[in-house]
């Protein structure tokens, strides 16, 4: 007697079309899956050196100043828990008439542990408004992004 799942193939034939779908799915939920995922040794993170010489690094250090995160600054890398780099880029854009243009800026940061691990990274965008760097804006934006990942609403 042949076993069951040989006749069902022998009867229906080969699907080639599955097998190509079951990849499509296994490949595509692989990376969402992922990016929702937070590394749990975030959550053991108390004090951060920031990294970097730019408006956005300048932004992420004054929110650590200002005690508005579970994280505090480190004056040294050696002190601190987690070094985060924050490098950025920028990009003009265009005003048409009179080229009254913004500049958009992309800040990106990566948080290192001690042992060299990384295990945070995340990229903001942010424009120029008047009267406002959107570097700095960026650099907040990232380092409460940064609290929201390491778990600082529930650790108060």
């Amino acid at each position: 007697m042949m076993p069951m799942g040989y006749r069902f193939f022998h009867l229906v034939g080969p699907q080639p079309g599955a097998a190509a779908l079951a990849l499509m799915v296994c490949v595509l939920a692989g990376p969402c899956a992922a990016k929702d995922r937070t590394d749990q040794r975030l959550k053991g993170v108390t004090s951060v050196f920031v990294s970097g010489n730019n408006q956005a690094a300048e932004g992420a250090r004054q929110v650590l100043l200002n005690g508005k995160t579970c994280l505090t600054l480190a004056g040294k890398a050696a002190d601190a828990d987690a070094v985060l780099d924050i490098s950025t880029d920028s990009q003009r854009q265009s005003g048409g008439f009179g080229d009254f243009g913004a500049r958009t800026w992309i800040a990106s940061g990566t948080l290192t542990l001690k042992s060299g691990d990384l295990v945070w990274s995340h990229s903001e965008r942010f424009s120029d408004a008047p009267m406002k760097s959107g570097g700095k804006t960026a650099g907040n934006l990232l380092v409460r992004h940064l609290a929201d990942s390491a778990g600082c609403k529930e650790r108060r």
